[in-house]
Parts: C-alpha cells; sequence; structure tokens
C-alpha cells in the first residue's frame, strides 16, 4: 500500500476497521486501485455507511476525482462516512438499476457494485451500467465469494441466485472459476478474485467492444421478469409482502422512505 500522512490514513483505517465494514483486506486492494489513478469518476452502487466511498475518496481533490454514490438511504452514511468525502460527493437516493437506466452523466473508470446480493440484481445492473463504463474501466463486486453458505440470499421466502453466478455468466467465465483465489484473462478482460471477506472480484474491461458480447445470449426478458419482481417485494407499497408496504403501515420500523427513491417497478430490456 502507498504511504500517505499518517493522521489521515490513520483516520480512514480506523473507519474501515469498524464491525460495520466487512470488506476486510479486500479494502486496501480497492484503495490502491484507486490510488493509481487521477481525473477519473467513480461510482459507488450500495454505499451503506459509506466504507466503498470513504476509499474511493480518498485523495480526491489533489487528484480531481469525483465520487457518486447511489443507494436507498443515506442516513447511516450522513452519520458515519459522510466526512470522508469531499464535497463534490454525489448522493443519488436511488434504486441502482432504475438510476443506471436513467443515467445521462459521464462514464466511470471504477463501478463498485455492493447492493442486493442476487443474479438478477447484477445482471440489471450490468446491463445498463456496462453502458457507462470508460474503456480499460473496472467492475469491482463485493459478496462474490460465499464459502459460509452454497445458497442464495432469501428474500420474500424465495431463494435468489447468486452474485457469482451472475458474474460467472456475463462476462463468459470458464465454469468454477469463481470458487477459487486467482487471475484470469482473456481478450475482453482481466480478472482478478479474491476469496477473502465474502469475496472481491476486479475486472477490468479491456474494450467496450466486448459489451455487446457479454449482452449476447441472454434472455432479458426473463432476467428482468425476476429482477421486477425482486423489486416489487422492495418498493411496491400495494404488495404486503413488500418492505414498503410494511414501513408505509408502520410494521416494521428503521427502513427508508420508499417514496422519495427514484425507482421503477418495471424495467424491460
Amino acid at each position: 500500500m502507498i504511504n500517505f500522512p499518517e493522521s489521515k490514513l490513520t483516520k480512514l483505517k480506523n473507519f474501515i476497521n469498524q464491525r460495520h465494514c466487512d470488506l476486510g483486506e479486500n479494502a486496501w486492494r480497492l484503495f490502491d486501485l484507486v490510488e493509481t489513478m487521477e481525473n477519473a469518476r467513480f461510482l459507488d452502487l450500495g454505499v451503506r455507511l459509506g466504507a466503498s466511498s470513504a476509499i474511493m475518496s480518498f485523495n480526491a481533490e489533489e487528484k480531481n476525482n469525483k465520487v457518486v454514490g447511489c443507494d436507498i438511504d443515506f442516513t447511516g452514511f450522513k452519520v458515519e462516512g459522510e466526512e470522508f468525502v469531499t464535497d463534490s460527493y454525489e448522493m443519488c437516493i436511488a434504486d441502482s438499476v432504475t438510476l443506471g437506466k436513467n443515467w445521462k452523466g459521464d462514464p466511470f473508470d471504477i463501478i463498485f457494485i455492493d447492493t442486493l446480493h442476487t443474479r438478477e440484481q447484477v445482471l440489471g445492473e450490468l446491463y445498463f451500467w456496462s453502458n457507462h463504463l470508460k474503456e480499460n474501466g473496472y467492475f469491482v463486486f463485493h459478496d462474490s465469494h460465499w464459502d459460509h453458505t452454497e445458497k442464495g440470499d432469501t428474500i420474500g421466502g424465495k431463494e435468489w441466485g447468486r452474485v457469482d453466478v451472475a458474474i460467472t455468466e456475463f462476462f463468459n467465465l470458464p465454469q468454477n472459476i469463481m470458487n477459487c483465489k486467482g487471475q484470469y484473462q482473456d481478450d475482453d478482460i482481466v480478472l482478478n478474485h479474491f476469496t477473502g471477506n465474502y469475496g472481491m472480484s476486479f475486472i477490468q474491461v479491456k474494450t467496450l467492444d466486448a459489451i455487446e458480447r457479454f449482452k449476447s445470449g441472454f434472455n432479458w426478458e426473463e432476467v428482468f421478469d425476476i429482477r421486477n419482481e425482486l423489486n416489487g417485494l422492495h418498493f411496491d407499497e400495494d404488495n404486503p409482502k413488500s418492505l414498503a408496504w410494511a414501513a408505509k403501515n408502520g410494521t416494521v420500523k428503521g427502513w427508508p422512505n420508499f417514496s422519495i427513491v427514484e425507482n421503477e417497478l418495471i424495467i424491460k430490456p
């Protein structure tokens, strides 16, 4: 890791080492990648309390880097992580797939993905955000290696496909490559995959010509039908099974105001 003024770096280390952060040693792999860049743009999908945004914002002013964060609620971030970002930090209160569909801004050098840990959510993100990646840019995925379970997340009483499945399918990776630590590359990408702390995968896209090849071979109608079902379990205020319905009717506490979140319940490819 590059050497920096101890007080500034120690403050970041102390924040990353708090119990709320599950990035572990992978945090510093992301840090090292960020520190190689200047005049760059970074996107943080799934900000939570702000660990990844804090890392991407380190020395942002000095390097003229810009960070955009996306989450459905920034309450925790404003308490914990906001002090680590610059005044230029942009907060987008939005569903990550919806924001990708509607994004009109400049493309990004790094797109960090740590949202819902499900195949269709990640595929939906990749479908849209791959259109907003710079040449030789990086997708970085957290929760890409779960060795504590062979199952996916259970949401609404249903088990969903995993993040590593989405990565393998979208980037046409050899089967089972996400089960082990290491590097893989072909004409389109370079993959560095780390298995600790729930996994982190760094994928550099060598050429944007590859994006359409990545998208081919999918039944995107089916992918988005499942994404829409999953989205409804969170945002549909008319669905008694959804978190939005429960929050609106006061049967759960601590959830955000879903009505202010930029979200499209139904998205078609």
